[in-house]
């Protein structure tokens, strides 16, 4: 998927770009470079459209708040998916909503399509994270199981399961009652 570029960032992301040394260009100075262009208007999602007012105030919120604290002090391509991932799982164990994970995803991806078309980045970390709570058909691709995990996981499925028998029970149930007042209206012909 290669893609061009142009004068101003444009959302896209370069494979196989040459990286310059960019090693010491931290996440926090990205985060201040990126923000202050979306607010300017000079910074442009994927589809090459500005991004709003309430976009701005959710990429800052995510990006100032929730990735600034965990990994704002780390080189900028030192940051890999399961950094990403780690921070959206804590987030997730800590009870933030579906919707915000998802928005912090999307924001780290923001930030990244933006350093790579500036040449600071070749590889987007976030861009294939997978969020908890997903199908495995919704998930956008195989991450390391963490320590732990799978206990959650199943605890997390068990009222579906317990739903599922207690659903079956009353049909079963339904079905023996159909099934009673059906043998008692032919005795009573």
């Amino acid at each position: 998927m290669a893609y061009h570029s142009q004068p101003e960032w444009s959302g896209v992301f370069v494979r196989n770009a040459t990286v310059p040394d960019s090693a010491g260009v931290l996440v926090d100075d990205m985060i201040d470079e990126f923000l202050d262009a979306a607010k300017r208007g000079s910074a442009l999602d994927r589809y090459g459209r500005r991004f709003t007012r309430d976009a701005v105030r959710e990429l800052d919120w995510c990006l100032r708040g929730h990735l600034s604290e965990e990994l704002g002090g780390m080189s900028l391509t030192d940051v890999r998916r399961h950094d990403v991932e780690a921070l959206v799982y804590a987030l997730a164990d800590s009870g933030t909503s579906h919707r915000r994970l998802r928005a912090v995803a999307k924001s780290v991806r923001a930030l990244y399509d933006y350093a790579a078309e500036r040449g600071l980045a070749g590889r987007n970390p976030a861009e294939r994270v997978a969020l908890p709570d997903e199908d495995a058909t919704e998930q956008p691709g195989r991450r390391a199981e963490q320590p732990g995990r799978a206990d959650r996981r199943t605890e997390r499925h068990l009222p579906d399961r317990v739903d599922s028998v207690i659903g079956l029970m009353l049909r079963g149930a339904t079905l023996a009652f159909v099934l009673i007042a059906l043998v008692l209206i032919a005795q009573s012909l």
